[in-house]
């Protein structure tokens, strides 16, 4: 990428978001203003997720503001994950963001959806497969990215995309997110 940027090159328009409680027990993504940016869409892929898979890799090139990977961006109606931002010059950022779809997830307070909502990310970890004699049965395997603001506890379970989904392993060393091992059992 070359170092010159020329304001022209700036021509996306994009709105930055901030994680807030709009209510009681509900937290969303919401405008905190607009900005422009030069986007560029690579065949690479973001690990944005330590414990699951990558997504599509966005590179932007913005005015230099005050941004920290606690914010997001939206894109053409596309969420951009923030996963580094680093001083390109003394007045252009190089940022680095995930392209994910964010869903809606509802912690359910003693089997009913009464719970905590909040934005979540997930991403396929892997799919296993056993025998059990008669029937056979698949243990799936999601992992769930939350913002740092979001802990859960294991056995506690969550609906997304109108599925329970039991969370399994807390990986919360991560200073700017939350990863979760969610899973459930489906008898073939």
């Amino acid at each position: 990428m070359e170092r010159y940027i020329d304001a022209g090159s700036l021509d996306q328009r994009l709105e930055l978001l901030e994680l807030k409680e709009t209510a009681e027990n509900t937290w969303e993504w919401v405008s905190a203003g607009r900005l422009w940016a030069a986007v560029t869409l690579d065949g690479g892929r973001n690990l944005f997720s330590t414990v699951g898979i990558g997504a599509r890799n966005a590179k932007l090139v913005l005015r230099r503001r005050p941004l920290t990977l606690h914010q997001a961006l939206r894109w053409k109606g596309q969420h951009l994950y923030l996963t580094s931002v680093t001083q390109r010059d003394r007045t252009h950022l190089d940022v680095q963001a995930a392209l994910v779809t964010v869903d809606t997830v509802t912690l359910r307070a003693d089997g009913t959806a009464t719970g905590m909502t909040f934005p979540g990310v997930l991403t396929e970890k892997y799919a296993r497969h056993g025998q059990e004699w008669p029937m056979s049965v698949n243990e799936l395997g999601l992992v769930l990215v939350t913002p740092k603001a979001v802990k859960l506890r294991p056995g506690c379970l969550v609906e997304v995309r109108r599925s329970a989904w039991e969370v399994l392993v807390p990986h919360e060393l991560d200073e700017f997110k939350n990863e979760y091992e969610i899973g459930k059992r489906a008898d073939l």
